[in-house]
């Protein structure tokens, strides 16, 4: 599958949400963000420079920032979580976690992007609750220019 077939699902899967997919598309195509489950999710279909005919679809929702303390513990209840997701994992980038999933295009339907929307939304609503919960305290206040604390803002796409 190419980048338009891997849209069109993509595009089918958000309007089945009742939301517009052209007021959820991101600078680039094959870039889409929604808020489903009470979650942040973005949407990517890409391929690399060097395979350009071999396409990717990712579906990932930034979690929470990695704690300023506690981390032995808060890693070891991230492997723990991981082991109980379906069709999904947890996963560190930088200075983040995030509830993710990656696969190959090809063969992709329908039923498949739904029910990755689906999981990927709910695992990191349901966990981001459970997590702020058990490890509260563990980030220090940061400053920024919303006021919020750094668990609270994900990094942009």
């Amino acid at each position: 599958m190419d980048l338009n077939q891997t849209s069109a699902l993509v595009e089918d899967s958000i309007r089945g949400l009742k939301v517009d997919p052209a007021l959820c598309r991101g600078q680039k195509p094959g870039q889409w963000s929604i808020i489903y489950k009470g979650a942040t999710v973005w949407i990517d279909v890409f391929s690399f420079q060097d395979n350009p005919a071999r396409w990717y679809f990712q579906v990932m929702s930034p979690l929470l920032a990695v704690p300023d303390k506690n981390l032995e513990s808060f890693y070891q209840n991230l492997l723990e979580i991981n082991h109980s997701l379906y069709g999904s994992w947890i996963c560190k980038k930088n200075d983040w976690t995030y509830v993710m999933f990656l696969r190959e295009a090809d063969g992709l339907d329908i039923n498949e992007v739904n029910a990755t929307l689906d999981r990927v939304a709910f695992y990191s609503s349901d966990w981001l609750g459970k997590l702020k919960f058990k490890f509260e305290g563990s980030w220090l206040p940061k400053p920024t220019t919303t006021g919020t604390d750094s668990s609270d803002g994900p990094p942009k796409q």
